[in-house]
């Protein structure tokens, strides 16, 4: 069984349902030893990995830079599995985020902007009503289609090297998990007690 593939057509599926939970991700980091956990959308899965795209400003970036060795959590509530995804994080190449920047929806654009002109990712801000303000001046300034790629904007690609896959949706409530080792090209696997 090919993981990613299974991993994909669980996504599509939940996309099928409307999950609003199907794009999304939880990437764990490790800076110093100390865990940190966050939900992000996952824009792309392929046979190499899984895309993320980030900000160069967010504290993460620091993080990843660091210690690049990072796990992702993918749960689809229609099947009941869990997906643990351990690999290394590489920064795609400034051409893919260029060539995929503007196809983000309308708000994250002005956000990356936001990064640069009101405060870094994370940083203090007077309140949500200042962001709201300044995006929509950012909106009466520059118009969607004017917008070019920020030098913060990144792609990343988690380059999946361990995935474990938890089923809870088994008879008897007797769940089904694997664990796929990426040897040679070749996913193989072994069943682990659940």
């Amino acid at each position: 069984m090919d993981p990613i593939a299974r991993i994909k057509a669980e996504r599509q599926d939940a996309r099928d349902l409307d999950d609003p939970n199907a794009d999304l991700c939880f990437l764990a980091l490790s800076e110093s030893g100390k865990p940190s956990v966050r939900t992000l959308v996952l824009r792309d899965i392929t046979a190499d990995g899984f895309t993320l795209f980030i900000n160069k400003t967010s504290p993460k970036w620091s993080i990843i830079q660091a210690n690049n060795q990072a796990e992702m959590l993918i749960w689809y509530t229609n099947s009941q599995t869990q997906y643990r995804i351990s690999g290394l994080i590489e920064e795609l190449a400034p051409s893919f985020i260029e060539h995929n920047w503007h196809r983000r929806p309308t708000a994250s654009k002005y956000m990356d902007y936001s990064y640069a002109s009101l405060g870094s990712q994370s940083s203090q801000i007077d309140g949500r009503d200042a962001l709201v303000g300044h995006i929509d001046g950012l909106k009466e300034k520059h118009r969607e289609e004017e917008l070019v790629t920020p030098e913060s904007a990144a792609g990343i690609v988690l380059r999946p090297e361990v995935i474990e896959m938890l089923d809870l949706n088994m008879p008897h409530r007797i769940h089904d998990r694997r664990r796929f080792v990426l040897t040679d090209g070749k996913w193989r696997f072994t069943q682990l007690m659940p």
